[in-house]
């Protein structure tokens, strides 16, 4: 296809390290996007969906899964009853925009994340595991275009197959989330929820480099405590944030290699450590 590109980049993950990108493409609509994984199918090449790059982690120097950015048209569209249709390309934080401003309860704690809608949906995003708090307490129903049956579908969220930190669309997958509607409450409030948490996260998240917040999803916690500031060259598990790699580097191998080590030590002591971000080769 034309369209497929190759470069090298370091803009595609939040973890910013520089990648050889073999196939690299943008789809605007659903026939683009069928059209890609059509190739993608003929050609033996795994197909990675790209939102804004908030949890990925790229493993190798040269990329060659068919990596395909969401270009999808950004739109919030009101509904009666306080329900909102929102695209998969639009960010987290113009979601939250809207429901401050309209006086909406909603998922205020993934103010500091910078996903798209698509991506929170797929990863399941939340609060954390103790407060059992995720995005899916405000879904209605999501739209998203099977590439098997070649055809959109819509389910209810309790159809959505959900772990934590993870759904049916999360990874390296042929379906593509398209929108999704909303229903939110009334909530008067005294203060802006979504400064209050940036405030939080400005004190209590190491954001001072380049990362994409927590590494694993399901780790011992006294093996990650061990590893709070250990460093590989200029890559160092954050000595702030609990579970944070933070990387100065523009190659992935060193967070590839904190990562191995921390699986290691979870391995001799039979414990069990799940990634929480997408690793894609």
């Amino acid at each position: 296809m034309e369209s497929i590109k190759s470069f090298t980049d370091n803009s595609l993950s939040f973890y910013r390290t520089t990648h050889y990108f073999e196939r690299y493409g943008e789809f605007y609509t659903v026939d683009q996007f069928r059209e890609y994984c059509d190739w993608a199918k003929t050609n033996n090449t795994k197909v990675y969906i790209l939102g804004n790059g908030s949890n990925t982690l790229f493993t190798g120097k040269n990329v060659k899964s068919l990596v395909l950015k969401n270009k999808l048209i950004k739109q919030v569209n009101a509904l009666p009853n306080n329900t909102l249709e929102v695209s998969s390309s639009v960010l987290v934080i113009d979601v939250l925009k809207y429901c401050y401003e309209n006086q909406f309860e909603s998922f205020y704690y993934l103010a500091s994340v910078p996903a798209t809608i698509g991506g929170a949906l797929a990863m399941n995003a939340g609060r954390g595991k103790q407060y059992q708090l995720t995005i899916y307490d405000f879904v209605e129903t999501i739209n998203f275009f099977d590439f098997e049956s070649n055809c959109i579908k819509t389910v209810r969220k309790e159809e959505v197959i959900k772990g934590y930190r993870e759904t049916i669309f999360t990874g390296i997958k042929s379906s593509l989330i398209l929108s999704a509607t909303f229903k939110f409450n009334n909530k008067s409030f005294k203060e802006n929820p979504i400064i209050e948490r940036c405030k939080w996260s400005k004190k209590n998240q190491d954001n001072s480099s380049p990362n994409c917040g927590s590494v694993f999803k399901k780790a011992d916690f006294h093996i990650l405590n061990r590893f709070k500031g250990f460093s590989f060259g200029k890559t160092a598990f954050s000595s702030k944030t609990y579970n944070w790699i933070l990387s100065n580097s523009s190659s992935s191998f060193p967070i590839v290699i904190l990562i191995y080590f921390v699986r290691i030590l979870h391995f001799v002591q039979r414990k069990v450590a799940l990634l929480e971000v997408i690793t894609v080769d």
